[in-house]
Formats: C-alpha cells, sequence, structure tokens
C-alpha cells in the first residue's frame, strides 16, 4: 500500500533526492505515514506503483519525469488511530456526535454554545464540522463580571469544516481558543467542498481555483480598546461594539484591557471562508478571521487565510500582535484595520488572485484628528497583487510601514484623507513609509482625494530608502538584487516585539520555496514549477528539475521561473536587432528576465544567448542564489576533468547601441558606426549606435561556466567569450559576475561604456579581460586567477591604431591578478586605459607592450596606459621580449611615472589573491577621483584583507571548500 511503502522507506532512508521517473515536480500531496507525523512528498500515481522502496535513491542526469497525475488524499493532519465506523474506520470522540461521511473522513458534529473547557482532539481519520454558530463562552462584558467564560483547544493536525455561511466560530470576551498547532501539524479550518474536492484527487483543485464562500469564518472577541462605539465614549469601558457579520444575537466587542487574551493561534489555516449577512451588498461580511478588540497577550503567529470572500483578516480596535502572516486569494481586502487597532504585524506575505481582491490592505479609522486613531505597524512585508490598490488609506488612520516590498499591477495608494487630512505630509500623524520598494503601475489612484493626491507622493520621498523601481523577487516572493539594494530599518527599534532584520520583504535573503518561515505548514502558497510562457517543457528532467527548453527568437518579454532549469537549444536570441536608432525595419524589443537561483545550459557549442540591440536581460541573481550559466555536462555530472574542462557550450552575447570605434563601412562618431560581433553567424549579430547611456539591463550575481565556442575554420579566432559585451552603454548594470574555465576570453568588450563592478575570471583558455574597438568603462574590483594548464594573457587590450579618435580608454581599480601564462598586460594598437590600485603576481613578464598608446617612445600620461599604485610581481621581469621596439622603452616608463608603483618588493598575498603586509604598504590612489561612479578606497588589490568576503557565497573555484 502507499502508507506501508511511505512508512518503510521513511523508516530506511528519506535523505537523497527521488530520480526523474518517481518525481513529478509539479504535484504534492500530504500523507499520513504513522503516529502524528506527516510528510509531504511530490509524486506519481506511477512512482506509487512501482514501488517507493526505489524512490528513496537518487538519481541523475536527462530523465523522463513520467505520468503527471497525482495521488492527492485529503489534507487531514496526522494523529492517532481509530475504530469503529466512518468512512475511514475511525470513532468520534465521547461527547461528540456522529455525522454523514465527507471527502472519505468520519466527521464529528459541533454544534451550540461551548459553555465549559472542550478539547477537539487529534484522530487519525476525523474531522470536526462546524453546525451553524459555535459560541465559545457567553459575553463576560467588557468589565468582566458577566457570562461564562470557556476554552475551545484544538490540538495540532486537527481539521475543521463547515457546509454554508451560517456555519462560524465565535469566541467570545472572556474566553478563550486554544488553537496551537505546528509546522508539521497545522490546525485546519475549512469547507466542506474543500475536503471534497481533496479526495477526489482533481488536480485542478489542489488550490481551490476561485472557490470562496464556502462557509463562514472565525471570529475572536476581546476586551481591549477601541475607537468607535455607538452609545459609548472612546477612552473609557464603555466604548465597545457589535461586531459585523454576526447576528441574533450581536456579538460585541471592545473594553479598557490591553493586556486582555483571548488565547492562541499558532500555525492556522483558515481556507474558503467568508459570508454576506442579507441584504445582498450591506457590507456586513464575515472575514476569514476577524479579530474584535482583541488584545496584546493573545499569541497569534503563522497564520493564513485564504479565498476568503471578504477581507483576509480584520482588525478592529485593540493591540493584538502578529507575526508571520499568509494571506492568499482574498476577495475584498487581505489586511484590514479599523476602529483604533494599534497593534504590530512583522512577516507578512500576500498575495491576489488573478480574479478576486480588492485592496491588499485597507485602513481606516474615526475621522482626521479623531481621538485614538488606528495606528499599527506592519514590518517586513510583501505585497503581490493587481486588483485595486496596493493601500488604501482611509478616514484618518495613520501607521508606519517598514521594510516593504509591493509588486502591484496598478496603483499604490488610494488616499482618501488618511491622517491629518491635509496636504502637509507630518510624520507621526499621516501614514508614515521607511525603507519601501514600491513597483506599482502608479503611484496614487486618480480617486484619492485631492489631499491625498498630494501627501501620498509626500509620505514615500520622506524616507530616502523608499524607491519607486522594479521589483526583482524571484518566485513571487524572495528578495533579487534590487530589493537587497535597499538599506532596511531595523524594527526591533521601533519595538521591542519586532524581530531585528536587515532586508525588506517578508522573506530574508537565502529563503528559498522550500526553506523559509511559510514553508510546510501553508496551502497553496508557493506555487508549483511549471514552464514558463516561451519556454518548452521537454518532458525531460536533470538533477530532479524539470527541464524548460528555449529555442529561437524571444519575441515577447520572458520570465524564467525558480523551480525549473533551462536549456539552450541552438542560438536563442533576445529580440530582433533594433538598428543603431532603435528604428530598424523588423525589429523587435523583448526582455528576459532570469530570477535567482535560475539555472541555465547548454550542451555544445552552437548552443548559446545573444540578447539583440534594443533588447534587454536582467540576470537577477543574489549572493545566496546566483544565476548559473553552465553546460550539461557539468550538470549531469559526466566531465571527466572538471578542473580543465571548457568549451562544454556556447555563452552569453550582450549587444547594445553605445558607441564602438571600428565599423567596416560606417563612420567612427556617427550613428552609422556599427559591426558584427564576433562568435555568431548566420545571421551575423550587430553591436554599435551612439547611446553611450545604452540600457541592455543587468546582470547581477552570475556565473558563467565552461563555455566557449570557435565557429569554423579551425584557428579562425572567430569565437564565443564566456560574456561578449558589444556596445553596451553605462545604463546597463554589471556586478557581481564570474567567468570560469572558458575556452577563448573571459569577457570581452567591444567599445561601448558599460560599468563592471566586482568581477571574478578563473581559469579562461585565452585572455581573462579583452577590450577593444573603444571601450572606455570603468572596473572596479577584479580577482583573476588562471588554470595551470590554460591561459593567455589576463589583460588584453586593442584598439583601431595609434592615435585614432575614440581610442580604447578603460579604466580598471583595485584589481588582483595571479597567474602563470604568457604575460599579465597585453597592450596593443593603440590602446590606451588606465590601472589603479592594483597587484599583479605573475610567473611570466608582466608586459607584451605592442605599439599601445601614442606609439612613440616617450611615455605621455593622456595618450599611452598608465599605472597609479599598482604593485607588479612579475618572475620573468618587467617586459615581454616580443613587445614593439617602443614598447620596450615606453613600458618602463609608465610603470616609473608613479612613485607608488612598485616593480622590486616580492608580494604577500595569502589565500592567493587577499591582500598582506607588503599589500598594506603601498599608498593607494582614490578612484572616485578619477570618475564618481568608483567607490572611494584606500587600498589597493581587490580584496584588502581576510574580511572582505564581497566574492563569498555566489562565486565558485576561489577555495578548495568551493569548486565549481
Amino acid at each position: 500500500s502507499v502508507v506501508s511503502a511511505l512508512k518503510t522507506c521513511h523508516l530506511i532512508d528519506i535523505s537523497p533526492p527521488l530520480n526523474g521517473s518517481e518525481i513529478d515536480s509539479a504535484r504534492f500531496f500530504q500523507a499520513t505515514v504513522f503516529g502524528e507525523y506527516t510528510m509531504k512528498l511530490r509524486m506519481t500515481v506511477s512512482a506509487l506503483a512501482l514501488g517507493l522502496l526505489a524512490a528513496c535513491s537518487g538519481g541523475g542526469g536527462i530523465a523522463s519525469p513520467g505520468t503527471t497525475t497525482p495521488t492527492t488524499p485529503p489534507t487531514t493532519g496526522g494523529g492517532g488511530s481509530g475504530g469503529g465506523g466512518g468512512g475511514t474506520g475511525a470513532s468520534c470522540p465521547t461527547g461528540f456526535t456522529q455525522g454523514a461521511d465527507v471527502g472519505g473522513l468520519t466527521t464529528c458534529i459541533i454544534s451550540g454554545d461551548i459553555l465549559s473547557d472542550t478539547t477537539l482532539t487529534n484522530v487519525s481519520g476525523i474531522a470536526y464540522e462546524i453546525d451553524g454558530r459555535i459560541n465559545v463562552g457567553v459575553d463576560v462584558g467588557a468589565d468582566g463580571s458577566g457570562g461564562t467564560a470557556a476554552t475551545l483547544t484544538i490540538e495540532p493536525g486537527v481539521t475543521l469544516f463547515g457546509n454554508e455561511g451560517a456555519d462560524h466560530v465565535v469566541v467570545n470576551r472572556g474566553s478563550q481558543i486554544i488553537a496551537d498547532g505546528n509546522a508539521a501539524n497545522p490546525i485546519i479550518f475549512t469547507s466542506q467542498n474543500d475536503l471534497v474536492r481533496r479526495a477526489d484527487s482533481d488536480p485542478s483543485n489542489d488550490d481551490g481555483g476561485d472557490n470562496i464562500g464556502e462557509w463562514g469564518g472565525l471570529v475572536i472577541l476581546g476586551r481591549a480598546p477601541i475607537n468607535r462605539c455607538p452609545s459609548g465614549t472612546v477612552g473609557t469601558i464603555t466604548c465597545e461594539n457589535a461586531v459585523e457579520g454576526v447576528t441574533t444575537p450581536n456579538a460585541v466587542y471592545g473594553g479598557q484591557e490591553p493586556n486582555d487574551s483571548s488565547g492562541i493561534l499558532d500555525y492556522v489555516q483558515v481556507r474558503f471562508a467568508g459570508f454576506e449577512l442579507p441584504p445582498a451588498g450591506s457590507g456586513n461580511e464575515l472575514n476569514g478571521i476577524t479579530f474584535g478588540g482583541v488584545g496584546q497577550n493573545t499569541q497569534v503567529n503563522f497564520i493564513q487565510v485564504h479565498n476568503n470572500s471578504d477581507d483576509g483578516v480584520e482588525f478592529f480596535g485593540g493591540n493584538v500582535n502578529v507575526k508571520y502572516l499568509v494571506l492568499t486569494g482574498n476577495d475584498d481586502d487581505s489586511i484590514d484595520t479599523d476602529n483604533g487597532y494599534v497593534g504590530k504585524i512583522q512577516h507578512a506575505v500576500v498575495v491576489q488572485r488573478a480574479s478576486g481582491g480588492d485592496n491588499i490592505n485597507e485602513a481606516s479609522s474615526t475621522g482626521a484628528g479623531g481621538t485614538d486613531p488606528s495606528d499599527f505597524t506592519l514590518a517586513n512585508f510583501t505585497f503581490v497583487g493587481n486588483r485595486s490598490n496596493a493601500f488604501r488609506l482611509n478616514s484618518g488612520t495613520v501607521g508606519t510601514y517598514v521594510n516593504g516590498v509591493v509588486n502591484y499591477g496598478e496603483e499604490c495608494f488610494r488616499w482618501q484623507d488618511a491622517g491629518n487630512d491635509n496636504a502637509t505630509f507630518e510624520a507621526g500623524s499621516d501614514p508614515e513609509f521607511r525603507s519601501v520598494l514600491f513597483d506599482c503601475s502608479a503611484l496614487t489612484a486618480p480617486n484619492s482625494s485631492t489631499n491625498g493626491a498630494a501627501v501620498a507622493p509626500l509620505a514615500v520621498a520622506a524616507d530616502a530608502d523608499n524607491t519607486q523601481t522594479a521589483n526583482s523577487l524571484a518566485g513571487s516572493f524572495f528578495p533579487g538584487p534590487n530589493e537587497n539594494g535597499v538599506s532596511a530599518e531595523d524594527p526591533s527599534a521601533i519595538d521591542a516585539f519586532f524581530d531585528a532584520t536587515d532586508y525588506i520583504g517578508a522573506f530574508a535573503p537565502g529563503d528559498t520555496e522550500t526553506s523559509n518561515w511559510a514553508a510546510g505548514w501553508t496551502f497553496a502558497l508557493f506555487p508549483d514549477p511549471t514552464c514558463p510562457t516561451g519556454t518548452i517543457d521537454s518532458g525531460l528532467e536533470l538533477g530532479g528539475q524539470r527541464i524548460c527548453r528555449l529555442t529561437g527568437d524571444i519575441t515577447t518579454d520572458i520570465r524564467l521561473t525558480r523551480g525549473n532549469i533551462y536549456e539552450l537549444d541552438g542560438r536563442v536570441n533576445v529580440g530582433v536587432d533594433t538598428g543603431a536608432d532603435g528604428t530598424a525595419a523588423g525589429g523587435v524589443v523583448a526582455s528576459l528576465t532570469i530570477e535567482a537561483g535560475v539555472t541555465i545550459f547548454g550542451d555544445n557549442g552552437a548552443d548559446h544567448l545573444v540578447v539583440n540591440r534594443g533588447s534587454q536581460i536582467f540576470a537577477n541573481g543574489t549572493v545566496d542564489a546566483p544565476v548559473v550559466f553552465t553546460s550539461e555536462d557539468d550538470l549531469s555530472n559526466t566531465q571527466v576533468d572538471p578542473d580543465n574542462a571548457i568549451g562544454e557550450w556556447g555563452g552569453l552575447v550582450i549587444l547594445g547601441q553605445a558607441p564602438i570605434n571600428r565599423c567596416p563601412s560606417g563612420t567612427i562618431g556617427t550613428v552609422t558606426c556599427e559591426n558584427a560581433v564576433e562568435g555568431v553567424s548566420n545571421p551575423n549579430a550587430v553591436y554599435g549606435g551612439l547611446d553611450s547611456g545604452d540600457n541592455s539591463g543587468s546582470l547581477t550575481y552570475v556565473q558563467v561556466k565552461y563555455a566557449g565556442f570557435e565557429l569554423p575554420p579551425s584557428g579562425s579566432g572567430n569565437e564565443l567569450n564566456g560574456i561578449t559585451f558589444g556596445g553596451i552603454g553605462d545604463g546597463t548594470r554589471v556586478e557581481y559576475i564570474q567567468v570560469h574555465n572558458n575556452s577563448d576570453d573571459g569577457v570581452e568588450f567591444f567599445g561601448g561604456d558599460v560599468n563592471v563592478r566586482y568581477l571574478v575570471l578563473t581559469g579562461n583558455d585565452d585572455d581573462s579581460i579583452d577590450t577593444d574597438n573603444g571601450y572606455d568603462g570603468n572596473i572596479q574590483f577584479a580577482i583573476v586567477t588562471q588554470r595551470a594548464t590554460g591561459g593567455d594573457n589576463i589583460v588584453e587590450a586593442s584598439s583601431t591604431g595609434a592615435g585614432n579618435a575614440f581610442s580604447s580608454d578603460a579604466t580598471i581599480s583595485n584589481f588582483t591578478f595571479v597567474g602563470d601564462r604568457s604575460n599579465a598586460f597585453r597592450l596593443n594598437s593603440g590602446t590606451i586605459g588606465q590601472y589603479v590600485n592594483g597587484v599583479v603576481n605573475y610567473g611570466q613578464e608582466c608586459f607584451r607592450w605592442q605599439d599601445a598608446g601614442n606609439d612613440n617612445a616617450t611615455f605621455e600620461p593622456a595618450a599611452d596606459p598608465s599605472f597609479n599604485s599598482v604593485l607588479f610581481d612579475c618572475a620573468g621581469g618587467l617586459t615581454a621580449a616580443n613587445s614593439s621596439s617602443n614598447g620596450a622603452t615606453v613600458a618602463p616608463l609608465a610603470v616609473a611615472a608613479d612613485a607608488n608603483n612598485s616593480t622590486a618588493t616580492p608580494n604577500s598575498l595569502s589565500d592567493t589573491f587577499v591582500n598582506g603586509l607588503t599589500e598594506d604598504g603601498v599608498t593607494a590612489i582614490d578612484p572616485s577621483t578619477l570618475d564618481p561612479w568608483f567607490v572611494s578606497v584606500d587600498y589597493i588589490g581587490a580584496v584588502e584583507n581576510a574580511n572582505d568576503t564581497w566574492w563569498q557565497g555566489w562565486s565558485c573555484g576561489l577555495e578548495a571548500s568551493d569548486p565549481c
């Protein structure tokens, strides 16, 4: 049986991954194994039929994932076995009436008033049916002097369900609910329909689709202060109110006890709830969870509301605090705060359904200047949606929002007389935003109030750490480089309730879909991986991940999402060349976005990626989850000699419209100067133009491994580099990139002025940095090491001839070059360039100076390559014998021109590239005086000391413990 197979597999070995024939990575189910433990596995029916014991051993290489039809038993939690009747053979605990089976489960009915302490025990195979309105206790009043107090305890793993809107649970003032689940055994409130759907094993029903309002909801009422009361006085014990969604009799909340405790909600899901009292359109509705006057001694952690027909959670006054909040697919507002709510919420992820939802946060009070306004604090949130507005801020509400990411397809704000209700932002009196990334279609909705339209931009601009820019979220919710680039605020400095964090958004850098605070206990939050639109599902897997194929021309925007692996099939073009000025006939603009942690591979030299002029690539890696371009042999562990593997696929080519200085038929310095890039043919790929600010996208935390390819005939020199930059402008962002073991150059710059910061080049078989055709960008912080068996020069710099206009004139600062092949620098054909703050540890000569610069025997700083604050330690001496006659003369002059250069002192580098005492003794130049783009430093070399670890985590091969 399935259960016995699972149990046996668990007992033998559950650690190795299942291979492609046993796993369908698109589906999940949760099965009870034994006792109170559960497992979440991705499996196929065929895998179960073949037997799960075989699945305990890992697999490698490309394989078919098998059938994609899952088996999906109902999720009911674990628990001990029971005897007796019912579809599962389970019996209801003593005191509960057994109802009709639902979804193959025995049902135990709860109805009426709970007037004494009651426990819902976890019994395998049963679910508790909510029959009508369930009252926990009888309202004790604002002062606690009346009614009846009771406690409803719900054990971990218990499932409760209702069948219609009238089925709901009300925890009255003075009473408590103790729903204390855990990550392995969440407590689930859901609908009868949900249980039936899941028992039907229909994959389309796994997240419930657009089903909403299938039962009532959960209402918790307390005695904490509120600010809206029909007959009482705000600020006194007489201020109480009837909660919405509950009638006959009304359920009342509010009082003067901020430390009130209504119990515990930990690891709780509420699914498919919500109900509107008649008449239709009344707005008097049950939320997923309603908190009415709930006090701060109530413990609420790890809660989810999914597909509620009204709000996900609504706080009517009170000051209850919440950590770890998940709201998915709710049909009205996701977070609604009202009537003086002053609590705190941290770690909140909210995503709307495509076909349902209003605002993500609606915040209201009693009117501008009202007594005790709603003023809650929300920290570390990620909002994703496309419905009304991310924030609707009404009627005097205040509030503080810190460390947030807002990815919204409509306006960020409908600011409706919020805060102090005038057109001047006042901190402390208006809603405040700090360290929030806003990515919305616009900032303010047109239906904002007149003052709101004025004050919302002021509120955003009030904090320098707010930014309005494109998000780079991976897997919908996880931070990318844009999020990591925002300076976060430590929320624990606001209130001790908050965890100290140094990031924005709900999830930390390094979190993944399977390793984060929401993993394991939530429902339908992380979508199953499928091949994105614009890619082809190959039907194969590699290393347990589905292979999605890229082929031909990409003519619409594509996003490569996490959870899959992507294959380049031949030459893949992003966009169609739009020409030097963007107007070429037939040109098509497209973008390729690659999420953090995605891997792309090719399996031969013909497999390469070309980003054409006018189009863009956004490779959004992070230090914890770089974007990796590599070979199939690397991924399938079939390389015979990984240390020397090269040329196993093509490479990455990015082309732009920035100026170049070599063109077969055009005129240098005009828009007609363009050229065909090397390594790409049939048809050629063209670069160049007149836009020095050209923006071809961004590369951040990217590895390119084992690439390179020479077009026939052999020896042509027409080769693909690891990354080719052709006419790329300084509007393109390039930071934290590595090229490892490329069969030609690591990076080559054909003209343009793109700037690069944090560059790692390891084991490349020709030159590591090649600059040509008028490249005049900046590079700072570069570690370059060569393989013992491969490599030519570390830098080869060329131009179009001595004295030509628009010479190649790059500036490289803070570099450490380590190698023993040809020369550290080969300086050719008129190139200029400035090299500052460097360490050169080289086993051959430092220079082959081949007619560089002004091509005479006199060093001229503005016309020849120049060196400042560079420690040269070259075993072969300063200048190679095959330098030109003038080069042999001018190279020593260029080095001697700066007294801070050194040619007589051995380096003291440790761990290959980390500065030691000798490097510390060299007087550095401040590179920011050369160009404000540079980071100001006071040391030479790429790595200041052992505490300087910018290269760690995202690169490979720089230390023995981190092979590539």
